[in-house]
Formats: structure tokens, C-alpha cells, sequence
């Protein structure tokens, strides 16, 4: 399966009271992870909702496990992974680590969701493309 590592300096507004990065700054890393992974696939997001006719890939699960600090100006990988993919949802798998010291281990959940037709439609999952799929999952080398 398809995996891509994001580089990103800790900056400091992702900083806590405490000096080291906030929570939630873990889960904007995975999203960045999975938004560069798919790019570097050739699937940009601001040209692949419109021409597939999605609203997006939002997250219907997620889950980290933190096992290091990272603070102000640490240099962050976020190494980012299809895990699986199923008819009209993915999973993504993303490490995070600073040199060789694994910080956090999380994943993401994510339906195919489709651009509702006309007003009244609701948004739901819609089977992800064979073509998308076909990509997300493919062996690397």
C-alpha cells in the first residue's frame, strides 16, 4: 500500500503552556499525511473533489497513541499509510517521529462522500472509484 512521510517544524503555536506540542496538533499532522499522500499519488484534493464529484474524504474514525514529546522547532515526520481499502471507505495509518524517536502512532477512517445531486440529497458515502482504489492500493517499493 501507498505511504508518504510529510516533513513540518514544530512551530510555536502548536506549543502548550507546558512547551511541548498540543494534542491536536497530532490530528491536523495526519490530515496534512494524508492530504500529501494523495497528492503524491497525482489525486491534489482541490482538483480531485470537484472532478470526482465529492465533497471531500472526511474522517468517521480516528484514534492516536502519544509516546514522546515533540516541542518548538523539532523537525516532524509524518510518515502516512494506506492501511486498507474498502467499497466506500479507507484507512489511514500515520507515524510521527522527530530523528529516530517515535512520538505517536495514529490512524484515520475516512468515507467517500459524495456531492449531493440537489438540495434535499443527503451527504453519504458513495463507493470509492475503482480507478481511486486501483491507487490507494497499490504496492510500493
Amino acid at each position: 500500500m501507498p505511504t508518504h512521510t510529510t516533513t513540518v517544524k514544530a512551530r510555536w503555536g502548536d506549543t502548550d503552556p507546558a512547551g511541548i506540542v498540543f494534542y491536536p496538533r497530532f490530528y491536523e499532522w495526519y490530515d496534512l499525511g494524508t492530504e500529501t499522500l494523495f497528492e503524491s499519488l497525482g489525486l491534489p484534493w482541490p482538483e480531485m473533489f470537484p472532478r470526482e464529484a465529492i465533497v471531500g474524504v472526511p474522517i468517521v474514525e480516528s484514534g492516536s497513541t502519544f509516546l514522546a514529546p515533540i516541542r518548538y522547532g523539532d523537525e516532524v515526520n509524518i510518515r502516512s499509510t494506506v492501511a486498507w481499502v474498502k467499497e466506500k471507505t479507507f484507512r489511514m495509518d500515520h507515524e510521527i517521529t522527530v530523528g529516530a524517536t517515535l512520538c505517536a502512532r495514529g490512524f484515520e477512517i475516512r468515507a467517500w462522500v459524495a456531492r449531493p445531486v440537489t438540495a434535499d440529497d443527503r451527504r453519504r458515502a458513495a463507493p470509492i472509484p475503482e480507478h481511486i482504489s486501483r491507487l490507494l492500493k497499490a504496492q510500493t517499493v
